[in-house]
């Protein structure tokens, strides 16, 4: 997913030294760059394939004219899981808006995602890499009809035809050969030429193959869902949604699939203040800029008998709200800082 971003690059004249004033933001009483520090959610992304098999024409020929004993015989179709992985969502939080002041301070350089979100100070954010779909490579199944000789579509029954075709698969095959070996009538003039003239055939044999051993075709599928992590918000076997090895994903109370569960663990690897805590803190009046430094939670997803995914993700709400110091940022120092705008931390920080 392609970020997009807009840069707010907002300077006065320095006179003296400059300072870097951070409130909480009220509204109509703050004047200067307001940003939020984001809140994370979490993104758990299901992946399940669909496996079609369909008998070819010629299938109860196979094993006489091919000796292929496993063709499909009938036609079939099931789903599977094949997958699961996560991602990181920055959204604003509502509960963490500021707003620095413009007095000729370095910090005033702010670079905010379309969100909001403060992304950068005095530097450009990277640029999210486009999320390509996943590559599946689907072949096509070509017509056989079109690599039939006269003789073959004029054969007076399924099981004449059946062996005329075979007759033509193995004529494939040595022509194939005849060309590896260097023993064609026809030689290709070069590497190149060679390779396409191989490809053709293969393509060729394939086609009529599949007339004995039936063809498989796959279908992809993916499931998203969002999870929002609040504090005391553990969770055990929590039912995402369900799977049908008929169906592919159901909803959650379709009993039809048999359900994913979900655990969900804040690690507490941050010191968080205590309600009474936060009740007795006034508005943050200081001079720097607001970061979150996140905490880490267990996700962890999974069925009756598998185990898809099991990560440490750090999340947002799960952390508290420090300063960076205004020394970093005052006429002598531009300091160069990118956070992460789905956590709130700190990527990098560069002090010139």
């Amino acid at each position: 997913m392609k970020r997009a971003l807009f840069i707010l690059i907002l300077t006065a004249a320095v006179s003296g030294y400059a300072q870097t004033e951070v409130n909480a933001f009220f509204s109509g009483a703050n004047e200067g760059v307001t940003y939020h520090l984001p809140d994370t959610k979490i993104e758990i992304i299901l992946k399940a394939t669909c496996i079609k098999k369909s008998p070819g024409e010629f299938s109860r020929y196979a094993d006489r004219y091919l000796r292929v004993k496993d063709a499909i015989k009938e036609a079939n179709s099931y789903w599977e899981l094949t997958g699961a992985e996560t991602a990181t969502i920055g959204t604003p939080s509502p509960e963490k808006m500021f707003t620095v002041k413009l007095n000729g301070s370095n910090a005033s350089n702010l670079t905010l995602d379309e969100q909001g979100i403060i992304a950068a100070i005095n530097t450009s954010y990277p640029a999210a890499e486009e999320e390509s779909q996943a590559a599946v490579e689907t072949r096509r199944h070509t017509d056989a009809s079109h690599y039939m000789t006269e003789e073959m579509l004029q054969a007076s029954s399924t099981a004449k035809l059946a062996e005329l075709t075979a007759k033509e698969i193995y004529a494939i095959r040595e022509s194939k050969l005849a060309i590896t070996r260097g023993q064609s009538e026809n030689m290709p003039k070069d590497g190149q030429a060679m390779q396409l003239m191989l490809d053709e055939l293969d393509k060729q044999e394939m086609a009529l193959t599949e007339l004995f051993i039936g063809r498989t075709d796959t279908l992809t599928q993916e499931m998203r869902i969002l999870i929002e992590p609040r504090e005391n918000s553990d969770t055990t076997k929590a039912v995402l949604l369900r799977f049908s090895h008929k169906l592919g994903f159901v909803g959650k109370d379709n009993l039809a699939g048999e359900p994913v569960y979900y655990d969900f663990r804040d690690l507490k690897t941050v010191k968080r203040p205590t309600a009474e805590e936060l009740k007795k803190r006034k508005p943050i009046k200081k001079e720097g800029i607001c970061y979150t430094i996140p905490g880490k939670a267990e996700i962890e997803v999974y069925t009756r008998t598998r185990k898809l995914i099991k990560e440490e993700i750090p999340v947002a709400q799960l952390g508290t709200t420090e300063i960076l110091s205004k020394s970093l940022f005052n006429k002598n120092n531009a300091t160069k800082v990118v956070f992460d705008t789905a956590t709130g931390g700190i990527i990098s920080i560069e002090k010139r």
